[in-house]
């Protein structure tokens, strides 16, 4: 909360301010680059990033010929962009909206990310010639083309805040806008980008559209609604009588599974995509309850968030239930009959064959008061144990499910490729199954297959059409050839990280390392040597999953780190495992059946070799699998160049690759000022940040700084003034500890605590910000004015006390305190 300014005037004491330019998640209002997004205004003060965020005049925009479709992922969780040149189909830019926020599947409007875009790509929101929408619970533009509707409950404060209004989010002025159904749209995000012409799309999500919107838009002929009803040929419906059901329905039914074919065109110029397989799911309690209902629906998505629920109290954590299952081959008994959570077949129609959920598996108690800070060594808790055997059960019913509904897709299409999307493409472990025993030539999971690929496949659509839909008019953009970049998020420049390095100056050190040899070694080493790194370069990551860009690395040689980093570092449970990223050219040798880089976006796991898994034990998951990254050089050549590097030193081609997040509750970082504050939140359990061409470490406060202090060669070294990072709350209470004794004779127990938003490490996640300090660290934050130094402050509190003999101990309680407040 202090930081140190030199009495001499070198350090002004307004620098102290540059730490507003922190994200800071708080009613709704939150900052990037400069901006108070909904009112488009520069922040004020010394730091703004007064170079990249000037907000240009009308007149002094540029007028540039290019022109852009969007595809918006809008007001569910999730939200994202992806915006592609009209005329070329190049992609030009990709963000979800969690990484501006720093809420994780932050949903809602999207006008802050149009503003990044267009400020990344230096456009006018005139350069946006189509614009391509979805929202899986409602219909998005009949909502939003009731303008006076939505003012009048922004006004009462009710559905929408004053962001759904921002023109950035609307596009009021755009006359070419569609809304794509939502499975459609994840297809989409897959076979646009296929590294194939032809093949499968299996969608399998939590819920997607509803029936009622399709017939709807239908009946209504509403050509800006594309889905799946209106396609001309028929395919397969589960239930087959959907059309009566939806009749008698109470509250209706919504996309459950989906399965595409497609082909491109050889020349590139075309897309075909046609539905062949829809099961269907009946909403069966009020889509009004928490989260629509969606614990009670029954896709095979919405069973394994259902488990989730039952044991992390979070429907989204489905990555830990993954993650949790297995350690049941660890730690629960033999033969311990596992419950099973769902049952026959997707593909069926009725009889006992039919798929089933058993509600029976998530009744009764909650597992969430379950203890998860267990390992190889510690046992968990019978309740954790309870835990452990709700998640694999949940996990192989997945894993059976999905392969024989997959199974009989290969059987009655033929087809020999197959993509994987939607929430459940997440799952790795299920992933690298169908990979290895299905015999499908290939499998391509794109870097985002929850619904933030949503918005990929909304600009796929609005580029290429569908060439069984004649009547709409494609931009003429031939169809993507293979696989996107997956690093196509905002461009942050030198200058951008200087600004980052200057505003947290009094906190790190900093060395630049301009030769990429040299640094590349130099990281190389300082892994090998068993620290923990930081690893911010490039573009950010599109989809969930830190890819090289935004990740924490370390060496998978040292198993003692799994431990270090799951508690020290990222602060989560101490069970879950860390992947590798491995150099494609050696994955085959060191896993199993990774050849042809077989998972270049982390969505494969797969068994480690026996003769490797003790070489890498940091790795290696309880089960002896790793869920894996495999790196080009043609796809990220910085990254793999470190590892090669790290192979080179090591003998062992990978290293150890985790999301770069420190602070609880936050997304992967996004900014070069979000990384400096993640880094320094690790309070140096990450021992350096590689950003740039810079080198960065923290910096230990050095008591003896406080002090004029008198060299032997006879010149004195200024003494350093603390000063306040900036203004403070300050909350003090009390209560009572032994009521059952006289008033007199009671004991207070008091409480301090101070909310210090504009310091570094400010974290709105903990607690609203509040951190608990002792009265003397309160009182000597009040005295952190820039006027007074160290000795100033013992003086006066000596002076209070009056007590001579307390003097040393003054001191010493002086310095300690002002130490622990520079954090």
């Amino acid at each position: 909360m202090v930081v140190v300014n030199y009495s001499r005037g070198i350090f002004k004491a307004a620098i102290v301010v540059y730490f507003s330019s922190i994200n800071l998640a708080s009613g709704g209002f939150y900052q990037h680059r400069g901006y108070i997004h909904r009112e488009h205004k520069l922040l004020l003060g010394p730091n703004s990033y007064i170079d990249v965020a000037v907000e240009r005049s009308d007149s002094e925009r540029s007028k540039k010929e290019q022109r852009l479709v969007v595809g918006l992922n809008k007001y569910s969780h999730d939200s994202s962009i992806c915006a592609a040149d009209a005329e070329t189909g190049e992609v030009l830019f990709y963000l979800s909206k969690e990484r501006l926020s720093r809420r994780k599947h932050d949903g809602g409007p999207t006008g802050t990310l149009v503003e990044e875009m267009l400020h990344t790509l230096d456009l006018d929101v005139d350069c946006i010639e189509r614009a391509v929408v979805n929202n899986h619970h409602h219909r998005v533009l009949p909502m939003e083309e009731s303008l006076e509707q939505l003012e009048w409950q922004v006004a009462l404060g009710i559905n929408h805040d004053e962001d759904t209004l921002d023109e950035l989010n609307l596009l009021s002025d755009l006359d070419n806008k569609l809304e794509l159904s939502h499975h459609l749209a994840h297809a989409y995000s897959a076979a646009a980008q296929a590294p194939f012409d032809r093949g499968l799309v299996v969608v399998m999500d939590g819920m997607g559209e509803t029936y009622g919107a399709m017939a709807n838009a239908k009946y209504n002929s509403d050509d800006q609604y594309i889905c799946d009803l209106a396609f001309d040929e028929e395919y397969i419906n589960i239930p087959h009588d959907i059309r009566d059901r939806i009749a008698h329905s109470r509250h209706g039914w919504r996309e459950g599974e989906s399965v595409y074919t497609f082909v491109r065109e050889a020349s590139g110029n075309g897309l075909l995509v046609k539905p062949f397989f829809k099961r269907w799911i009946e909403e069966k309690t009020p889509p009004v309850l928490y989260n629509h209902g969606f614990e009670n629906m029954e896709s095979i998505g919405a069973v394994y968030s259902k488990a989730s629920s039952h044991i992390f109290g979070d429907w989204n954590a489905c990555g830990k239930v993954m993650g949790l299952a297995p350690w049941y081959s660890k730690w629960v008994p033999d033969g311990e009959k596992l419950i099973s959570t769902m049952s026959g077949k997707v593909f069926v129609d009725d009889g006992d064959d039919k798929f089933k959920i058993n509600s029976a598996a998530f009744q009764g108690e909650p597992l969430i008061g379950s203890s998860f800070e267990f390992n190889e060594d510690t046992e968990p808790c019978e309740m954790t144990k309870r835990a452990i055997s709700c998640a694999e059960s949940v996990q192989r019913d997945l894993d059976k499910s999905t392969s024989e509904f997959i199974s009989w897709l290969k059987k009655e299409t033929d087809e020999r490729n197959l993509c994987l999307v939607g929430g459940v493409g997440l799952n790795s472990v299920m992933n690298g199954k169908i990979t290895r025993n299905l015999g499908f030539d290939n499998v391509f999971i794109p870097p985002y297959p929850g619904d933030d690929g949503i918005a990929v496949g909304c600009c796929a659509y609005g580029l290429f059409g569908n060439l069984a839909q004649p009547n709409f008019m494609s931009t003429g953009a031939p169809v993507w050839s293979g696989p996107l970049s997956a690093y196509l998020g905002p461009i942050y420049n030198n200058d951008d990280i200087e600004n980052a390095i200057e505003g947290a100056k009094h906190w790190i050190d900093v060395s630049d390392i301009f030769k990429e040899d040299v640094r590349i070694d130099t990281i190389a080493n300082t892994i090998a040597s068993g620290a923990v790194v930081a690893w911010y370069h490039g573009r950010s990551e599109a989809g969930p999953r830190a890819l090289g860009h935004r990740s924490i690395l370390a060496d998978p040689r040292k198993g003692d780190l799994v431990k270090f980093i799951n508690n020290a570092v990222k602060g989560r449970e101490s069970f879950r495992p860390f992947a590798p990223s491995v150099l494609a050219e050696n994955a085959n040798e060191w896993f199993e059946d990774v050849a042809n880089n077989a998972s270049p976006y982390m969505s494969i796991t797969t068994q480690v070799r026996p003769d490797k898994m003790k070489k890498i034990p940091a790795v290696v998951h309880i089960d002896g699998s790793s869920r894996l990254q495999t790196v080009r050089a043609e796809d990220e050549p910085l990254y793999h160049k470190l590892i090669s590097k790290f192979y080179e030193i090591t003998g062992v081609p990978m290293v150890l690759n985790t999301s770069f997040n420190t602070l609880k509750g936050e997304p992967i970082v996004e900014t070069p000022t979000e990384a400096i504050r993640s880094f320094l939140n690790s309070l140096n359990s990450i021992e350096v940040l590689s950003m740039g061409n810079f080198f960065i470490g923290r910096k230990d406060p050095d008591p003896a700084d406080l002090f004029e202090v008198v060299r032997s060669d006879g010149i004195t070294v200024e003494r350093k003034i603390p000063v306040r990072a900036g203004p403070f709350l300050f909350e003090q209470s009390g209560s009572i500890i032994d009521e059952e004794i006289s008033p007199e004779e009671a004991i207070l127990s008091r409480t301090t605590k101070v909310r210090m938003p504009d310091r570094i490490l400010h974290d709105d996640s903990k607690d609203g910000g509040w951190v608990e300090l002792d009265e003397l660290d309160v009182e000597l934050l009040g005295m952190c004015n820039g006027e007074n130094g160290a000795q100033e402050m013992i003086e006066a509190l000596i002076g209070e006390d009056g007590n001579t003999a307390d003097d040393d101990d003054t001191v010493q309680a002086v310095l300690n305190s002002l130490v622990k407040l520079f954090d």
